[in-house]
């Protein structure tokens, strides 16, 4: 039997946790796909824009890893907002703890990816909006990383605050402390992202608008009472959600990364009968 590391064990976990999860979306949400139009379509344009998004995440990821303050400035944080996120553990029970851990790991990469595609089938401009604003959240948070580190809540000795999501797994636990310096909580993308996704979502019609509003709300919980994110980390995402939506309506993603049409064809996303909920 192959023999995986603790920190492969949970990026795998989460990746097949997160494909199940989309598949699952895609059964409810895009009953019409055509599989044979969705890998034409991937294949003109979707790699383009989430290619981008994953290499603009990536090099974050190490910049974040690789170049921070040496100081934190977590104790800011709890100057401004006192143990008020302690809060959210005053009731917790191991049922909530597994469910907002399968939001905060699988909901989170669910809603950000899978709005992509179920905006791509109302509008192929929405779709590239909102990739555009994706990019543009990730980089606005960057300066922050680097020269404004700050510490999750779990980990700051004035706060009683547990780290809940390690307790969950040793997988989890190991995979999460490979992956994550755990001083760039300031400012938190696990609300910035699903309330992007939650904002574009009003685009696909009104009952993913619902469900995604719904996970984007139990995401951000997540990030309070697993101890990852101060208040403060959510509040201050939201602003830069703002800035980047702002952008995402006025620059024409199109002239950032133009689309080529493969052949002279325009393949469509769906089948003719197209999901116009």
């Amino acid at each position: 039997m192959l023999a995986v590391s603790l920190p492969t064990a949970y990026t795998l976990s989460v990746a097949l946790g997160s494909l199940l999860a989309m598949g699952v979306a895609a059964i409810v949400f895009l009953p019409r796909l055509d599989p044979v139009g969705f890998v034409k379509e991937f294949l003109r344009t979707d790699w383009k824009y989430l290619g981008v998004a994953w290499i603009v995440t990536n090099l974050v990821n190490t910049i974040a890893h690789r170049f921070h303050a040496d100081r934190t400035f977590t104790w800011l944080i709890y100057e401004f907002e006192g143990p008020v996120v302690a809060a959210f553990q005053s009731v917790t029970s191991e049922p909530l703890t597994l469910l907002f851990t399968a939001a905060y790991l699988v909901g989170f990469p669910t809603i950000v990816l899978f709005t992509y595609f179920k905006l791509k089938a109302h509008d192929e401009r929405e779709a590239r909006r909102y990739a555009l604003a994706y990019v543009v959240l990730v980089l606005l948070a960057v300066p922050f990383f680097v020269f404004v580190p700050v510490g999750i809540p779990a980990l700051y000795p004035a706060v009683a605050v547990r780290p809940l999501i390690f307790d969950v797994s040793p997988i989890i636990r190991a995979g999460m402390l490979a992956t994550d310096t755990m001083v760039k909580a300031f400012p938190s993308l696990h609300t910035g992202l699903s309330v992007l996704a939650a904002l574009y979502a009003r685009k696909a019609g009104p009952r993913y608008a619902a469900a995604a509003f719904a996970l984007a709300g139990l995401i951000v919980l997540s990030t309070f009472y697993l101890g990852i994110h101060w208040l403060t980390d959510a509040a201050f995402a939201v602003v830069l959600v703002g800035v980047a939506y702002w952008v995402s309506r006025r620059v024409d993603p199109e002239r950032v990364l133009p689309v080529p049409a493969l052949g002279g064809l325009r393949p469509a996303f769906l089948s003719p009968d197209r999901d116009t909920e």
